[in-house]
């Protein structure tokens, strides 16, 4: 948990645009402590779901640098802290800074598994059902000879996680209903899915979960599209799909521009 810590506090200390918005990492100070007690420099502040009193522009801030994090720790540094409990997150209303806490259970994820799972979200923010499938089933998600049932379950699952991203207008988590919805889509994976899920996606969308659920808790009304459109330009893809997602990428940057838009339990997070 030490080098987690240490290696996180690096990782958010060099991001520009975390570090503007005062997201910061306690320093572990290494004489106090030992293999049985982890001290680290003192962090202010209350756990960060009981500030949706304050105003929305702040509340917004806080969401969308959320969701900014999420993102980072998966699609560029392949390095995520999986526990979303709210308690990790401190927030102290008088400086306004956001301090990350405990990294035990921090995991990596390797390129291949990332670049595969970047090109789901990308497919699901943007509809494209081809490349969802594609990928659906190169990364094990499904068989191939699943029902009529699960397919639909698994699309609209996966449509609905990547609404937030399908438009360029900020996106209303609470109003949108979307961990009901997913529960909902989700309901006959319980009955008609052929395969569990990769290994790495149960840490992962218990992750995604609590960013959403967190957003939904703040009231949070963000853009999200562009942190997905900088991420996926910035992506160094090592698998075989990298044509195809950059050319997707390419048609669909330029749909959402022009006004293209599409519109909670783990398990139905889990498509």
């Amino acid at each position: 948990e030490v080098a987690n810590q240490k290696r996180f506090k690096q990782l958010v200390e060099n991001d520009v645009d975390l570090s503007r918005n005062d997201f910061c990492v306690p320093g572990v100070i290494e004489e106090l402590t030992t293999s049985q007690i982890l001290t680290t420099e003192y962090a202010p502040g209350g756990t960060i779901d009981k500030v949706s009193n304050l105003e929305q522009d702040e509340r917004n801030r806080i969401g969308r640098n959320i969701l900014r994090l999420t993102m980072r720790e998966l699609f560029t540094w392949r390095f995520m802290q999986t526990d979303p409990n709210w308690g990790n997150f401190l927030y102290d209303v008088n400086t306004r800074t956001t301090s990350l806490i405990d990294f035990g259970a921090a995991r990596d994820y390797d390129a291949k598994f990332v670049d595969g799972y970047l090109n789901i979200v990308w497919a699901n923010a943007n509809r494209n059902e081809e490349l969802l499938m594609e990928e659906s089933k190169r990364m094990g998600f499904l068989t191939g000879e699943e029902n009529d049932i699960m397919m639909e379950a698994h699309k609209m699952s996966g449509y609905t996680l990547g609404e937030p991203f399908a438009s360029d207008e900020p996106f209303d988590f609470r109003g949108s209903l979307i961990t009901k919805r997913l529960s909902e889509h989700g309901a006959p994976f319980l009955q008609h899915r052929l395969t569990p899920p990769p290994e790495e996606v149960y840490t992962l969308h218990r992750k995604l979960a609590g960013a959403y659920n967190l957003c939904i808790k703040l009231g949070a009304v963000v853009r999200c599209r562009d942190l997905l459109e900088e991420v996926m330009e910035n992506h160094v893809f090592d698998s075989h799909t990298t044509d195809s997602s950059k050319e997707s990428q390419s048609t669909e940057t330029s749909n959402a521009a022009e006004g293209n838009s599409a519109g909670n339990t783990q398990a139905s997070l889990n498509f």
